[in-house]
């Protein structure tokens, strides 16, 4: 005869993970419920399932204004939760950026995953000028759903001229930098997807010279695609791990880096019991 109780452990977005008690015979697998509404979580081993409702929400907001002389670094970064996992775009009024000198971040993945994440995407201006005062709006898509959040750049138009040396402009970052550093600007930060279905985790980055970028799995070890054909680092940075199982629940953790400077984040993979 064995006994069941119930306990509640806090995780991943404020949510509430229930789970059986495990018992010598058994150790029962989560799955997973989410709620559109309150943007929770519940999971138990009882007929639970990813409700087919698409829903998103912006989680971390950029701030709504910033102030900003000419020739200053601005990064805007923006977080949203949802299901199936959210993309992120960057609008400057009514018009989509795209990748070049001014913003370095404007990157979407190819391949959505069906199951709840966070997003986090950073925009960057390496060189404040006056074109790029006005609204910026982050816009965070997961299926039909849509949720938004929206920056004003102030443009502060000091005289560029007059008795200020070299060392002045260097001090103001006026001058763009020779070598921007590298930056990631494109990642998840938490993924709950359904166990043998394929998996991509998203790592863009940016930076001069173009940076190298690897990855490190839940045992601290780089992942090396010959070695292991269920994991593979893609071309532009992307890890795809396939037929995702229990054993691959971790921190996953992407390393970019040029010659001058590097970054790095993580990624925490739950892999979750598909009970259809």
């Amino acid at each position: 005869m064995t006994s069941t109780r119930s306990y509640t452990l806090q995780i991943l977005f404020g949510c509430s993970l229930w789970l059986s008690a495990c018992t010598a015979a058994n150790i029962p697998m989560p799955s997973l419920r989410s709620n559109r509404i309150s943007n929770s979580l519940s999971a138990n081993n009882e007929n639970s399932y990813f409700e087919s409702q698409d829903w998103v929400k912006v989680s971390e907001a950029p701030p709504q204004i910033v102030n900003q002389p000419i020739g200053a670094r601005v990064e805007l970064e923006c977080e949203a939760v949802g299901s199936p996992s959210p993309t992120i775009q960057w609008i400057k009024g009514t018009t989509t950026l795209t990748e070049n000198d001014s913003y370095e971040s404007n990157m979407i993945s190819d391949t959505i995953n069906q199951g709840l994440s966070k997003i986090k995407s950073r925009l960057i201006i390496n060189s404040l000028l006056p074109v790029h005062q006005g609204p910026f709006t982050c816009v965070a898509t997961s299926g039909s759903q849509t949720a938004l959040a929206t920056t004003n750049i102030f443009v502060l138009q000091g005289k560029l001229t007059g008795q200020r040396n070299f060392s002045d402009y260097l001090n103001t970052n006026m001058i763009p930098l020779a070598h921007p550093k590298v930056r990631i600007v494109l990642f998840n930060t938490i993924v709950m997807e359904l166990m043998g279905t394929d998996l991509i985790l998203p790592c863009k980055a940016v930076g001069s010279p173009k940076p190298d970028i690897f990855w490190i799995d839940a045992n601290n070890e780089q992942i090396i695609s010959n070695q292991d054909p269920r994991f593979k680092v893609l071309a532009d940075g992307e890890l795809r791990i396939k037929d995702l199982s229990w054993p691959d629940m971790g921190a996953y953790t992407c390393v970019a880096r040029n010659d001058y400077s590097k970054d790095t984040i993580t990624t925490f993979v739950y892999p979750v019991l598909n009970e259809n």
